[in-house]
């Protein structure tokens, strides 16, 4: 039976079904609110889930380090990268590329270690600028420096950190690095004197803490100072001492203590004695990944064999003790030329800044001091440069013009939009007499612009602020002529307007990004490509007219 209402003579459910879609569309608003809220308070569980999972495999890393699992110790903060990557905790990554810096330190893969180590000095830059995290990266970076055999770059760091340590507070195993690294450095350079009293304050603190790694590492290292002064007896009795206090303490023998004793034993003839130590060094060496153990124990063991007149033996070993040195010098020169081409990029940073810091003071700066010529030939010289600057300005400003109309049509990714500018330069003939002569066809051209146009947005070369114009044109097996010869006409850019075109996007698509809410300025420049927050800042506000600060203020509120 059906019920009527008595005014409009319809179907009573008809208001009824009204009033149920309207109740369930209230309660589908009021689940997508709760989903929202569900969603943001599950990533934050994930993101703290993630970080105590991080802090548990750290801690299981630092075990599986002061037990000389190296292997282990590399798989854990691995694990530690990926997830602190997945979730962007800074710290944890930061802690895991440091960490993984020292495995690949400890089994002389050094250019990997400077890798690793320049990151983490990069992220934490970029992130908070800890002072103490940057000395720890310090520290473990002279120890590299030590091993590629810097000595006076270690000394020169850690006679640093000494001094701030004595500012600031600083872990006690900051300390005993430092200590330890000036200890080994002095020994190499053959200063006895200074690389004893360091080695003995590290042992004491060993002592006095009852730390076993501490105590065993200046142990192993004052029997290798007594082996560089041919203290044969006194090498043996450091080395026989490592082995006890290890065994005292529940500990593994340590290979360093081994490699001691028996080279010393080959120095006093005694190759009998020296074969066991040498062949369990080695073992362990090999079990470890520790090359540098490795060929010490190989070059040994084949001064022994020859000694006890096994010359095939000897010849073996010889052999690889040949091949692992050709190794390690391959990495030391890798590691050495990466580390140069850091220090001058960052060098050149510094450079930079300084150079156009002096040009914005400039014009505040009194010219009282210098004489009449020298006054006279500069303000020609900036006459000079005025002129041709003013020359240049009204072209440049229809340029930027058009960039900022590239850049603010934010619906079309920049490729479409320089596609567009194309054809727009297709009836243009202002620059075509300077290429009258050009070996290109319009088909080539066409052909060129395109190629170009897929690898910038496929590959993103302009991320790399040393991108320059021979790579490009390398990469695109086409000469460098003709690549301006496509920029000029197509795009009317030169090679570094089309490409501060891009990083300018790249930075505003970043500001965009909720992942880098919280990076500042500076790490916004880096990652799109600019060498300095300064060259960033001009080239931002010629393209778009504003800040990259007032860019964000006004389209993030």
């Amino acid at each position: 039976m059906l019920f009527y209402s008595p005014l409009s003579k319809k179907p009573a459910f008809n208001i009824s079904f009204k009033i149920i879609i309207v109740y369930l569309f209230a309660i589908c608003f009021c689940a997508n609110a709760n989903d929202k809220s569900r969603s943001v308070e599950n990533q934050i569980i994930a993101q703290n889930l993630a970080e105590e999972k991080c802090n548990t495999y750290l801690n299981s890393s630092k075990q599986a380090y002061d037990e000389t699992n190296y292997v282990l110790f590399k798989q854990l903060n691995d694990t530690v990268l990926a997830i602190a990557r997945k979730h962007y905790l800074i710290q944890p990554q930061i802690k895991a590329m440091i960490n993984l810096g020292i495995y690949y330190n400890v089994v002389n893969a050094y250019e990997m270690a400077l890798k690793q180590f320049h990151a983490a000095l990069e992220l934490n830059m970029k992130s908070e600028d800890d002072v103490k995290v940057k000395i720890n990266i310090l520290v473990n970076l002279a120890n590299v420096y030590n091993q590629i055999g810097n000595t006076d770059k270690v000394i020169a760091n850690m006679e640093e950190i000494i001094e701030v340590a004595k500012k600031e507070e600083v872990p006690d195993i900051i300390k005993i690095a430092a200590y330890n690294g000036l200890g080994v450095s002095y020994t190499k350079k053959k200063s006895y004197e200074k690389a004893l009293l360091y080695l003995n304050e590290l042992k004491n603190y060993g002592e006095v803490t009852d730390n076993s790694e501490v105590a065993l590492t200046a142990l192993d290292n004052l029997g290798y100072l007594c082996y560089q002064r041919q203290l044969w007896d006194k090498v043996i009795e450091l080395g026989e001492e490592s082995l006890e206090y290890s065994d005292a303490n529940g500990m593994s023998k340590r290979p360093v203590a081994l490699l001691n004793l028996g080279m010393a034993y080959v120095k006093k003839m005694e190759p009998e004695i020296a074969v066991p130590y040498l062949k369990e060094a080695l073992k362990i060496a090999k079990e470890r990944n520790i090359p540098k153990i490795k060929k010490e124990g190989h070059l040994h063991l084949a001064k022994a064999y020859e000694l006890m007149g096994d010359f095939k033996s000897s010849h073996k070993e010889q052999e690889l003790y040949t091949e692992l040195v050709k190794v390690l010098l391959e990495e030391q020169s890798n590691a050495s030329i990466l580390d140069v081409k850091y220090v001058a990029n960052s060098e050149k940073r510094k450079i930079e800044s300084k150079f156009n810091a002096l040009i914005s003071d400039n014009n505040q700066k009194s010219t009282a001091i210098m004489t009449g010529g020298i006054t006279i030939v500069f303000l020609g010289g900036m006459l000079f440069l005025y002129i041709r600057k003013k020359k240049n300005a009204e072209s440049d400003s229809k340029r930027f013009k058009d960039d900022n109309i590239l850049l603010q049509d934010e619906n079309k990714n920049l490729r479409t939009k320089l596609l567009e500018l194309a054809l727009q330069q297709e009836n243009s003939h202002e620059t075509e007499a300077v290429y009258k002569n050009s070996s290109l066809t319009e088909e080539d051209r066409n052909r060129y612009m395109k190629l170009i146009l897929d690898y910038m947005h496929k590959e993103k070369p302009y991320l790399n602020f040393d991108f320059n114009q021979t790579d490009l044109a390398a990469r695109l097996s086409m000469s460098r002529h003709h690549l301006s010869e496509v920029l000029s006409l197509c795009f009317n850019q030169n090679f570094y307007q089309f490409v501060n075109l891009y990083r300018v996007n790249e930075a505003q698509d970043l500001m965009k990004d909720p992942n880098y809410g919280k990076y500042k300025m500076l790490a916004i420049a880096y990652e799109s490509g600019f060498k300095s927050k300064t060259s960033f800042n001009r080239v931002f506000k010629n393209h778009t007219g504003i800040t990259p600060s007032e860019y964000k203020r006004k389209y993030f509120k």
